[in-house]
């Protein structure tokens, strides 16, 4: 599966108000120009704490002014929840790409343990950023770990719960199996027998 769309790279943003990407893109769509603030801002957190980040660390990067990142997002906290919202939509693309093509308990763990991992591996700055705003927590993620659950357990009422325990812990865990080289084959085998144990 190609990976699905990134913040823009193509240069440094963080040019000041008049040398930034918003300086040159003044006649741009009201939505494009926010999506540029938002790949800006999604650079800039990368690099430095969410909590300490300003509206104005935010305009700077963008080489825009504060007030026109405030007219986007209203405060900082806004602006976190626009990233974050962005970030779980680009794992959500990861993940239900091979659990719309799984067709057994154990494949759709497979291809979950496989989204997750490889997004986290393609697109770690992003997912540093989700865990260290807040971002696990984020309702949206809440909403879509609980369809990965039921379409792990392919509609199964007898393993929803199950299900729901295994995404837990793969998207709480993720990001450390990852660094500390777990093979992604072998938590699909762990997590696998979570929800379809062998029958020995």
């Amino acid at each position: 599966m190609p990976p699905p769309a990134r913040p823009w790279r193509g240069g440094d943003p963080r040019g000041g108000h008049r040398g930034g990407l918003l300086s040159r893109a003044a006649r741009l769509p009201p939505d494009v120009r926010r999506a540029l603030i938002l790949d800006a801002a999604e650079l800039l957190l990368a690099e430095q704490d969410p909590v300490t980040t300003s509206l104005e660390d935010v305009a700077r990067a963008a080489g825009t002014s504060r007030p026109l990142v405030h007219a986007y997002f209203g405060d900082r906290r806004g602006l976190i929840d626009a990233i974050q919202i962005r970030v779980i939509r680009r794992l959500d693309d990861w993940v239900a790409h091979g659990l719309q093509r799984a067709t057994t308990p154990r494949g759709r763990v497979a291809a979950l343990v496989d989204g997750v991992f490889s997004f986290v591996e393609q697109e770690g700055e992003a997912w540093r950023l989700l865990t260290s705003s807040g971002g696990l927590d984020h309702p949206l993620l809440h909403r879509l770990r609980h369809r990965w659950a039921e379409a792990v357990a392919g509609g199964d009422p007898s393993l929803l719960l199950a299900a729901e325990a295994v995404v837990a812990a793969l998207v709480l865990a993720a990001g450390g199996w990852t660094s500390a080289g777990v093979e992604p084959s072998d938590v699909t085998r762990v997590l696998a027998e979570v929800v379809e144990p062998r029958r020995t």
